[in-house]
């Protein structure tokens, strides 16, 4: 097990076999290119998480970037996710304008310039594909979710990532079909299908996780208001799940009778689900 500023790292099966191929093809200066500008995307991601008190556990890396698994709040504040996710395609154009002028000076060959700047440019494209859980992905849902709600805006990327998945499935289909024979393209087109049916799987679970990091987040700024009007009979989990990350949310219950609306709070439905087990409760129980 390899470690990385303390970080557990371990190979992907995929870059298993990238290496495999790039033995036999005598491509293997190539993959350890690769394998420095993979690592060096990952530790921007790592200071970036630890700039915000974030602790990276472990990094899978695979071909294009890596998974890294974070326990903190990640994902629940739009600044952080987003400084976080753009951090690790910034140190990849970063290498591409620091290379070019030691290419100018002649201190590196043409050809060791052009893979280096090819790997690098082809990382950060990728990876801000507005699919998850791509960093772009992440970027999209952070914006999205200001406006929509963490959970509608995680729906809104997966999708987003279902039809990227396909688009990159279907350019490596062709390219096989012409006789290109690259597989790349295809398998991660194939790694986005599995990582959105898996994310779609799991978003319960994941608007769960961001709830309770809400529910417990200290206030050491001021936050907006969030206003919302709802029927009393709408269930507290529906209500939830249009939460933002970074307001605080205040629910005018409008009741079928002819009055003014009561005000509900953010800490009243989430106590409520989390401690009286309440996501399918009407919102006309807090009335009480």
């Amino acid at each position: 097990m390899i470690r990385l500023f303390g970080v557990r790292v371990r190979l992907s099966p995929l870059f298993l076999i990238v290496i495999l191929f790039a033995y036999f093809g005598h491509v293997l200066d190539q993959v350890a290119i690769l394998f420095a500008v993979v690592i060096a995307h990952e530790i921007g991601h790592i200071f970036a998480a630890h700039r915000f008190g974030i602790k990276t556990e472990s990094i899978e890396l695979l071909p294009f970037g890596g998974v890294a698994v974070m326990r903190g709040r990640l994902g629940f504040d739009v600044r952080e996710e987003t400084l976080i996710a753009a951090a690790g395609p910034f140190v990849n154009l970063l290498f591409v304008i620091a290379t070019l002028p030691l290419r100018a000076s002649g201190v590196l060959s043409e050809a060791w310039t052009n893979s280096f700047v090819s790997i690098n440019l082809s990382i950060a494209l990728f990876n801000l594909l507005p699919a998850l859980p791509l960093d772009g992905g992440r970027i999209a849902r952070a914006g999205l979710a200001l406006t929509r709600g963490y959970h509608s805006a995680t729906k809104v990327v997966t999708r987003v990532s279902f039809l990227v998945a396909v688009v990159l499935m279907g350019i490596g289909g062709i390219s096989l079909v012409l006789g290109y024979a690259d597989l790349g393209i295809f398998a991660l087109g194939l790694f986005l299908l599995y990582s959105a049916f898996s994310l779609h799987r799991q978003s319960r679970y994941e608007t769960l996780r961001f709830l309770d990091a809400l529910r417990h987040q200290q206030m050491a700024t001021p936050r907006p208001i969030r206003s919302m009007l709802a029927q009393e009979d709408m269930k507290l989990g529906d209500v939830a799940s249009q939460f933002s990350p970074g307001a605080y949310h205040v629910i005018y219950v409008q009741s079928t009778y002819p009055k003014e609306p009561r005000p509900v709070t953010q800490d009243e439905i989430l106590d409520a689900i989390f401690e009286s087990s309440g996501w399918t409760l009407p919102l006309r129980a807090l009335l009480s």
